[in-house]
């Protein structure tokens, strides 16, 4: 998909294909003389009642005349309007566009309260290129080229201000996009075809393209290294555990790198714990956390940032077998902890902790862990809201202002102290997780945080609830989301 940007206003419908923006207030007509070249192909719609303007509603017209489409998509009310609805937006009106088959469109930049036209062309951007890209490698007879719709050109409707550095935008806007369809695509592959090794393979591949050093532990590299929790974990299937060690060096020389740790179960069954039937045939996205890193790491490397970047990858299956870890096992965790197992299916923390102890021995500036971790966490925020815990308010801060920002949404959730008591053990240095139910997505992040070592700046950000789409919009099928991508990738991009 092609980008551009052009200074000046557009005007007229006489285009192949056009995308048109109204808020809620706009249906009038009234006061916005910039419409008044589409006031001809605008007025039936409006004067007939066809759009009330809700966020999302739409129409699409054909100009016979002029041999022309108009693709209208409402944004609402104004004071509703946020960065994830701009993104949706986007995304409608290049899916309207690509449905009335033109192989160029031209997309008006609206003038909205409260976003530069620099901010709504990176946010349009990045919806139009998640809803084109084509997601069908599965299927016998799969669309060979995709939708017909090959350019988008932006031009302003109405603001006097212009873009500046438009094309740094629109490749930043680009890759961020690229970047979390790459990390949908693998949180979509089916078990048979992701697991461990083969997730380790995938991300050699993209080392290799995005020219990063990179490090893989293979079983017995983890058992000889002592990560007795990732080793536990993937016990009970036939395909063994694997570690996978990802290094930008960046920009800037000389600086500690952030280290990214992702949880990489890339089949959850529950283990000897087993999951409910009906749960399970979503677990193949249960290594959304791993995806999200590799993707934001070879992004950052695409994007030549400045912050170098350690992407630690933990991969397991999860399955019951005879050789399966047990409730009651008492397991050495790389950082030299003991943990008594309490449920198996509490997986994830278990090959986290050893991908945190491991991301410390390259003295890291800050660690960011990201995980499908716990449903209690999507039970408390549902499907679009994703926990943040940390032991550090700026950081907690930063990345709640970039998820802001890039149209993902987080929630700091308490490190409670008094639940650590829910992980006392009297045979072991600690649970890893509690045995009374109380606050489990807050006893998963209290876990995580005793395998840090203060006053190291930590953030665990819990995306059971999010990673997932169960649900169709117009940015992402029903599937995996990618969500994370963008945040972390917008943390790291400098002002």
């Amino acid at each position: 998909m092609n980008f551009k940007y052009k200074s000046g206003h557009l005007n007229g419908p006489a285009k192949p294909g056009t995308a048109l923006f109204l808020l809620e207030g706009d249906l009038s007509l009234e006061g916005r003389p910039e419409l008044a070249s589409f006031r001809r192909c605008l007025a039936p719609l409006l004067s007939g009642g066809a759009l009330k303007g809700t966020f999302l509603e739409g129409a699409t017209l054909l100009l016979p005349d002029e041999e022309a489409w108009v693709a209208v998509t409402c944004l609402g009310k104004a004071p509703e309007l946020t960065e994830a609805r701009l993104i949706e937006a986007g995304a409608d009106s290049a899916s309207r566009l690509a449905a009335c088959g033109v192989k160029e469109g031209f997309v008006a930049l609206p003038p909205l309260e409260g976003f530069s036209p620099s901010r709504t062309l990176e946010l349009l951007i990045l919806g139009a290129w998640l809803a084109l890209e084509p997601r069908t490698e599965y299927k016998s007879s799969p669309a060979p080229n995709g939708p017909a719709l090959k350019n988008l050109t932006f031009q302003h409707l109405g603001s006097k201000d212009p873009v500046e550095r438009p094309q740094q935008i629109i490749s930043r806007a680009s890759v961020m996009a690229q970047a979390q369809a790459e990390a949908r695509r693998l949180a979509d592959m089916p078990p048979n075809l992701l697991y461990p090794e083969s997730f380790a393979e995938e991300a050699k591949v993209a080392a290799m393209r995005h020219k990063l050093k990179i490090t893989v532990w293979e079983s017995e590299k983890i058992a000889l290294e002592g990560a007795g929790g990732l080793l536990a974990v993937g016990r009970g299937s036939r395909r063994g555990p694997v570690m996978v060690i990802l290094e930008y060096p960046g920009r800037a020389a000389g600086k500690d790198p952030v280290a990214l740790v992702g949880k990489g179960v890339t089949f959850d069954s529950g283990g000897l714990c087993i999951k409910p039937a009906e749960n399970m045939r979503l677990m193949k996205s249960d290594m959304s956390g791993a995806a999200a890193v590799l993707s934001a790491v070879c992004a950052a490397e695409e994007l030549r940032l400045p912050q170098a970047l350690l992407g630690v990858m933990p991969l397991a299956e999860n399955m019951p077998d005879g050789d399966a870890w047990r409730p009651g096992d008492i397991v050495r965790t790389l950082s030299g902890h003991s943990v008594e197992v309490v449920n198996t299916d509490a997986e994830g923390r278990m090959v986290l902790a050893d991908g945190l102890t491991l991301a410390q021995k390259y003295h890291p500036a800050r660690v960011i862990d990201i995980a499908t971790l716990t449903g209690a966490c999507q039970v408390a925020l549902g499907q679009s809201v994703a926990g943040l815990f940390s032991n550090d308010d700026l950081l907690a801060s930063e990345i709640a202002e970039a998820g802001r920002r890039t149209g993902e949404d987080f929630w700091r959730m308490p490190l409670y102290a008094p639940y650590e008591d829910e992980l006392k053990s009297d045979l072991a240095d600690f649970r890893h997780t509690g045995v009374r139910g109380g606050g489990p997505a807050i006893n998963a992040a209290l876990f995580l945080q005793r395998f840090i070592k203060a006053p190291l700046p930590w953030a665990h950000l819990d995306i059971a609830g999010t990673a997932r789409s169960l649900k169709k919009s117009p940015s992402c099928p029903e599937g995996a989301t990618g969500f994370g991508v963008r945040t972390l990738l917008k943390l790291l991009m400098p002002d």
